[in-house]
Parts: structure tokens; sequence; C-alpha cells
């Protein structure tokens, strides 16, 4: 097994001067390594983007592909939360990954406190049968195999695990998991602004926007038939709380394009304040982990 984290044991001065500025986000890599593949049911562990490609920085992400067992996927799929918040005391629940692309698992973002940031960790759970396909569409780096990773899957067991996998994506989310993505859209977005990459901020700016709607739709029309934008005022408007909700959604949509800092906190800001109003259950299941939040923001603000 490969161990990225540890230095040789004799360095030489350019080995060390490498060691020294390694990325940090190399040790959260090792700790993950070494807790996942103590676990029976995952057979591979490969890291994919800027950490992969040595091109990381403080500012990047911890891209981690997970191969699991195609029969104990849809359990540790049901347990990763609890499993992230006792091994690495992630700050959040995780947020489904809507925006990565389909390699025939599904995807998580968890924020992990460390060092004083928030470090996002993007963690792919594939079906091992499947690993080998993802491989080969994007080309990670392995980290990790286990003993009988070879082994093959009945062509049963890969269907019913496909079939989870679709039942689970396709599973409405209510306005705590929508506090949790606008959460994580806000650090993704304010990162891209420390970038400079307007173009990926004003995409996630509309996922921010997005998920205010979502937040409206679900509190007051959770029954709804209709998705996105489509009949949201006739739906929404009906009441006088919808159409004060309404007006604060088109007062979003009507701020500049590509965002600015102060943007992206005011979006997040309108959607915890309209969930406080017509979710409030939702807000209270999230107390700590909101003010816990907006602590580490304000403190990377103190940093600035």
């Amino acid at each position: 097994m490969p161990t990225p984290v540890l230095p040789p044991t004799e360095l030489t001065p350019l080995e060390e001067l490498a060691h020294a500025h390694r990325p940090a986000q190399l040790a959260v890599l090792g700790d993950l390594v070494h807790a996942l593949s103590a676990t029976p049911a995952v057979t591979h562990l490969l890291v994919r983007g800027s950490l992969a490609t040595g091109t990381a920085d403080r500012l990047s992400d911890v891209d981690l592909v997970i191969a699991v067992r195609d029969d104990r996927l849809p359990a540790l799929m049901g347990s990763l939360d609890a499993l992230m918040a006792s091994a690495f005391g992630t700050l959040l629940p995780g947020w489904r990954d809507t925006i990565v692309g389909n390699l025939g698992g599904a995807g998580f973002v968890y924020l992990l406190p460390h060092n004083g940031h928030l470090l996002q960790l993007d963690l792919y759970l594939c079906p091992t049968s499947a690993v080998e396909a993802l491989r080969r569409r994007i080309s990670p780096r392995l980290l990790w195999q286990g003993a009988g990773a070879e082994d093959v899957t009945d062509e049963d067991t890969r269907q019913r695990t496909a079939q989870d996998l679709a039942r689970a994506a396709e599973a409405p989310a209510d306005c705590g998991h929508l506090l949790v993505q606008a959460m994580v859209l806000h650090t993704m977005l304010r990162k891209r602004l420390a970038r400079g990459q307007q173009y990926i901020a004003y995409g996630l700016l509309h996922d921010l926007h997005a998920t205010c709607r979502d937040v409206i739709r679900t509190a007051l029309v959770p029954h709804s038939r209709h998705h996105g934008w489509y009949h949201l005022p006739d739906e929404v408007g009906r009441t006088a709380t919808g159409r004060e909700c309404l007006a604060e959604l088109t007062q979003a949509l009507t701020s500049p394009p590509v965002p600015t800092v102060a943007q992206a906190d005011e979006a997040l800001d309108r959607i915890v304040r309209l969930a406080q109003r017509i979710a409030p259950h939702a807000v209270d299941l999230l107390t700590v982990e909101i003010a816990a939040y907006r602590a580490y923001q304000q403190h990377e603000e103190g940093l600035a």
C-alpha cells in the first residue's frame, strides 16, 4: 500500500523541502485510507482530482473514490454519515452531490474541520463491479486494494445494487437536506471566488438560488407534482407567506449574476432566514451545525 503522507526515513535537503510543503490534505487522505481500508466491505481506494495530479493547493478538495462490494454498498451508504462524524468529526451530514457526473455510484460531500479551516471531502462510492469501468473513464490513482477485490459479482446482485442507487438518487430532499446543500454550495462558491473562477462561481450562485426555490416549494407545497421553476407562482403565491417568499426569491434573482463574497453570504443568509420562517423544525435540527459553519466562515474572513 502506498504511504503518501509519511516522509522517507532519510531525506535529502530537496526532499525535506518537498515534504515540508506537501498539501495538508495528504494527512487527511492518509487517515481516510487507514480507516476505510479496515472496513471489510471496501475493496479499492482511489484518489482523483488535484491530489492525484500533484496540483493541489490549500483550497483543494480531497477527492476519494471508495469501491464497495456490491452487496454491502447500500448498508455502507446508510452508515456513511455516522462513520464520517465519529471517525473524522465532519461538521455536517453528507450532501448527496448532484454536480458530480454519474460514474456508476453515488457522490457525497462532507465538510471537515482541519487546522482551523473547513476542508471539503468529495467521496464517491461505487460498486466493486463498476470500479474498472470508472478507472478507465477518469484515470484515478490507486491507493489501496484489498483481498478479494477481483471476486466476480453475480448479475442479480449487480442489478439490485443498481436499483438501490437509482432509488436513493430519486429520493426528494427535505428542508434539512436542502440547508446542508446550501452550506456546501456556499463553501464551493467562496472557494471559486477566492480563486477568481468567475464562470464556475456564476453556476454555483445559480445553484444556491435554485436551493432557495426548493426550500420554498418543499416547505409550502411538499406534494407538488411540478419541479424546477415550473408553476412556482401559481403554487406558492396562493398565500401571503408564499408571496413574501417569492418576493425574496425575486430579489435574489435580480442580483448581479457574477457574484461577490458578499452576495454569496447574502444568498446563504436568505435561505436560512426563509427556512426559519417556513421550516423551523429543519433549522432547529441543524442549529448547532449552522452556528458552527458560520463561525468557521467568520474565522476565514479574519484570516483574509
